[in-house]
């Protein structure tokens, strides 16, 4: 590989090796230094450098081997240095064909006092060294400017990584100082600039990133190192996360500790001043024979709502949790070890969460103090204001009982809601990362019960025509794993002088993208004449039973079910229903009335009696495949009359349209024009 690539990565190689490995290489600086005295030595007497010319077949130090290097030196100060090959032990990478070509600004000898410096070129790459010796020590500066990362790309030196660069700048200034009796420390500061790049699979990728790095190494007894740094302006993928540091910047600190010349600690602090510090450690555990680290963070302090809008709106638009209004505080401390979660200390401070966006929740005053664990101390959870939709479930306040990676109520939770009760028997809330359950997934268990809730009230938020009633049931368990939302039992309503139950409630997505649901539904005795006055549909009187068996519903809207709707067989004797009543059911079932209402004598009638109506509909890629009480071969029959006039409404189309169907329920009205599906001829 060319040497104009390499050059600078084999300078910085060489000086890290030289604090790395200080003891060996501590003789070899000063076999450099030797050298450079023995060359200059005419200089005591000459006005300017001598000519000088020096190959050797091979040169060998160490682990490091050079091959055919030549070494010119002119009467100009101006040198030029070849290196055929570079070998260094332990790395696959062979530098070769290396050329280096500069100037000597100074070169200067005493007794006690030498100095050097220097500058050089090796194609794309300037450099200039500063040297200086002196009885107090060795101290050597390197300067660097305008070094193209993607050039680097594929060196052994560089990680598998270096491949997803496409733009970057490097500037480097490097600091080697030995004073006596001291081990040498290594300083270094780096600023790139214009930084792309982006993994093949597009998960991680940065651009436009300015970012400023330094740091110390030091070797004692253990290596000893420390990196501050800055990313100033950018832009940043990792996943789901995305970061502009447009606004702000993030500053860091890292500082790895070896032990027995193994790595044992990295401590570590990041923080944008304004929005989230984070400060913590991670440590070998010695104990632990697989080797398991411990990640303890002190302190994760989030202010918002910058923090939100910073770090955690781009992963919480996965769940339509976007556009969120957040303000109040977070702070947390916890550890792993092995990758589970132990333990940790959560203070939330008067948090409000709205979501403007979609107006489906409002948390306002948020409040607690918890202490994993801790049996002896209170842990509490309070909150001002409580609101789902338009749902108020007003103030409250909880007792937990919190252990590491777990939350669970200490007592039952009872609030007042729409005229009722919801009491939450229990609830647990096992956390990512937890072993609580075997797995790593966020899981939440619960149980509850609803108590005679106002479904008036309900109606009223929730936009629907009002009517009367009340919904009541028994949850005897609720999961939410992996975004889903599965209920046990059935959730009974009582309404219409009826009941309805849901069972088999499945729940996907709940706040996220087409969120979806699965239940089945039954209905039992409902009151026809309270039915029917609350949508306008028409007076019907009597009772009615029914079913909506394998429901599915994306994005609230049903996509498939099974239903029926009709007469009960316990029912008998006729029933009224009014010539509004038999103009929708036509209308809906895309048939006919066989008896014509628009005839002069037929105007004189309002209401008719009947003996038995049923209505079904089975969906399935937007149609609706339509049955009724019996059929023949050209219809089927959705109400049977009875007394005089006798009116019957057959439907002749059995599938219809399901978009044409809810659309024309939606347009029920109270006149008196009715849509007749037409019979085959014959």
């Amino acid at each position: 590989m060319s040497g104009n690539h390499c050059m600078p990565v084999l300078i910085f190689e060489l000086l890290i090796r030289s604090i790395v490995q200080v003891r060996k290489d501590a003789k070899l600086l000063g076999c450099l230094a030797t050298s450079l005295v023995m060359m200059a030595i005419p200089l005591s007497v000459c006005a300017s450098l001598p000519e000088i010319q020096f190959s050797a077949q091979s040169i060998e130090y160490e682990e490091y081997r050079l091959e055919e290097l030549r070494v010119d030196l002119d009467s100009d100060d101006r040198f030029h240095i070849h290196i055929g090959r570079v070998k260094l032990e332990g790395l696959e990478a062979v530098f070769s064909d290396i050329g280096l070509n500069g100037s000597v600004d100074e070169l200067s000898l005493g007794d006690e006092t030498s100095r050097f410096k220097a500058r050089f070129r090796s194609g794309n790459f300037e450099a200039s060294a500063d040297v200086a010796i002196d009885p107090d020590g060795f101290l050597a500066d390197f300067r660097s400017t305008e070094i193209q990362l993607p050039a680097l790309k594929g060196l052994g030196v560089m990680p598998s990584e270096s491949a997803w660069l496409s733009r970057g700048v490097l500037d480097a200034g490097i600091r080697i100082a030995q004073r006596a009796d001291q081990q040498p420390e290594l300083s270094f500061q780096l600023g790139i600039r214009d930084l792309a790049f982006d993994s093949p699979d597009g998960r991680i990728a940065g651009e436009a990133l300015e970012l400023k790095v330094g740091g110390t190494v030091r070797r004692g007894d253990e290596l000893e190192i420390r990196t501050d740094g800055v990313i100033e302006s950018g832009e940043v993928l990792i996943d789901d996360f995305y970061r502009d540091f447009s606004d702000a910047g993030l500053e860091f600190r890292v500082e790895p500790e070896w032990r027995d010349a193994t790595l044992q600690v990295v401590e570590f602090y990041l923080t944008d001043s304004d929005s989230l510090t984070v400060e913590g450690r991670l440590e070998q555990k010695e104990e632990n024979v697989s080797g398991a680290w411990l990640l303890q963070v002190n302190r994760v302090d989030l202010s918002f709502p910058g923090a939100y809008r910073r770090y955690i709106e781009p992963m919480a638009a996965t769940w339509t949790l976007n556009g969120l209004e957040v303000t109040g505080r977070v702070s947390w401390s916890g550890e792993w070890v092995g990758g589970e979660f132990t333990s940790g200390d959560l203070d939330i401070g008067d948090l409000t969460i709205v979501d403007a966006l979609r107006s489906r929740f409002a948390f306002t005053g948020l409040d607690a103090r918890l202490r994993p664990g801790d049996h002896a101390y209170d842990s509490k959870l309070s909150w001002r204001g409580l609101l789902f939709g338009r749902i108020n479930l007003g103030a409250g306040e909880a007792s937990l009982d919190s252990e590491p990676g777990a939350l669970a109520l200490l007592k039952p939770l009872t609030l007042n809601v729409l005229g009722g009760r919801l009491q939450l028997d229990k609830l647990r809330l096992v956390l990512p990362g937890s072993s609580a359950y075997g797995d790593r997934e966020a899981d939440i268990h619960m149980e509850a019960s609803l108590q005679e809730l106002d479904i008036e009230q309900l109606t009223a938020a929730l936009g629907w025509p009002s009517f009367s009633g009340t919904l009541s049931g028994e949850i005897p368990g609720a999961r939410l794993r992996d975004g889903v939302l599965e209920v046990d039992g059935e959730i009974l309503v009582r309404v219409f002088d009826g009941t309805v139950s849901v069972g088999d409630l499945r729940v996907e997505r709940l706040f996220g993208v087409l969120p979806s649901l699965a239940a089945n539904v039954d209905a039992s005795n409902l009151d026809l004449e309270m039915l029917t006055g609350t949508f306008s549909f028409g007076k019907i009187s009597g009772r009615l039973d029914g079913y909506v068996h394998e429901l599915r519903m994306l994005d609230w809207k049903p996509v498939a079910f099974d239903a029926w709707f009709g007469t009960p067989e316990r029912q008998s004797g006729s029933n009224g229903i009014s010539r509004q009543a038999v103009n929708n059911l036509t209308t809906l079932g895309g048939g006919r009335a066989t008896t014509a209402l628009t005839g002069p004598l037929m105007r004189l009638f309002n209401k008719f009696s009947y003996r038995r109506l049923g209505l079904g509909c089975k969906l399935h890629n937007n149609v609706c495949e339509v049955r009724g009480i019996s059929e023949d071969e050209v219809s089927v029959l959705l109400l049977e009359g009875a007394g005089v006039p006798k009116i019957t409404i057959r439907a002749f189309n059995r599938q219809t349209d399901w978009p044409q169907l809810v659309a024309e329920l939606l347009a029920v009205s109270g006149e008196e024009s009715i849509r007749i599906g037409e019979a085959p001829e014959g």
